[in-house]
């Protein structure tokens, strides 16, 4: 069984921030030190699940940030890590091969208005992406995609408001909330060892059950919206316009991107910032 395992770090229990960038202060160094530990602690017993359920390929893809910020050396065998930027597609090697998708420490969507730490994608550009109208967070991009290949999201660990979006689109799979949203800055996080075996539970309870779980299917056609903070946010690659791909901008904050399969429609978008 192959186990495809999508990684974020703001869900995960104990992370206050979304990164530490200047780590000439020792006191930040120290706590994105803190948070990475707190990231890889939750990333192997997601893995310590999946072994316990049969699988026998487990591929976690760093999706935070620029896509290297998962300490590779922490994971546990056999797990393969994916990382890095400039990548083909969003979720490389996400396709029919997958048994399931397992999603660790998911954070909550741009325009939640509770949600600890929310963006989708981009905290500096966006301000919320809409799918056929409905607002759509990174879980929720992640199981249409998912869907696309016939792959169903059987577990998410994270916040709540993150569990209550994939429970929303797929009410069998299995949501772990690792903490407790109460405002963008503030939430609760539960007891480190407490999430852990939270954790390993659930992925292994999501896994066992997989084929009662149905992939999630958003039908064609599809509108995808997304609103900028600002009209300037994304003007360099504005060039990147002039090709085509059935977007829609008429020199506002909004941009639409029309197609019948999520996948292609948010890999464009996504090329927008590459």
């Amino acid at each position: 069984m192959k186990v495809y395992v999508v990684a974020d770090l703001e869900g995960v229990s104990g992370v206050g921030g979304y990164d530490v960038h200047d780590l000439r202060s020792p006191l930040a160094a120290s706590r994105r030190d803190r948070w990475l530990d707190l990231w890889t602690g939750e990333m192997n017993a997601a893995i310590d699940g999946a072994l316990a359920a049969g699988a026998g390929e487990i591929l976690v893809v760093d999706n935070h940030s620029s896509g290297d910020s998962l300490p590779a050396g922490g994971l546990r065998r056999p797990a393969q890590l994916l990382h890095g930027g400039a990548r083909p597609t969003w979720l490389p090697g996400l396709d029919a091969s997958c048994a399931a998708v397992v999603i660790v420490g998911q954070h909550a969507m741009a325009g939640d208005a509770h949600g600890h730490l929310r963006h989708t994608y981009s905290r500096r550009r966006l301000e919320w992406v809409r799918l056929n109208g409905r607002e759509i967070g990174e879980a929720g991009l992640i199981a249409g995609i998912a869907g696309e290949h016939g792959v169903p999201v059987v577990c998410l660990t994270g916040d709540d408001r993150a569990v209550a979006e994939l429970l929303a689109l797929a009410p069998g799979a299995e949501g772990v909330a690792v903490k407790r949203s109460l405002s963008r800055r503030a939430c609760v996080s539960i007891a480190v060892e407490e999430s852990r075996e939270r954790i390993r539970k659930g992925v292994a309870l999501a896994l066992g059950r997989r084929d009662e779980i149905e992939p999630v299917h958003f039908p064609a056609p599809l509108s995808l919206r997304v609103r900028y903070h600002r009209r300037d946010a994304w003007r360099a690659p504005a060039r990147w316009l002039r090709s085509g791909c059935r977007l829609n901008w008429r020199g506002g904050r909004d941009l639409r991107l029309r197609g019948d399969l999520l996948q292609p429609i948010w890999d464009r978008f996504v090329g927008l910032h590459a």
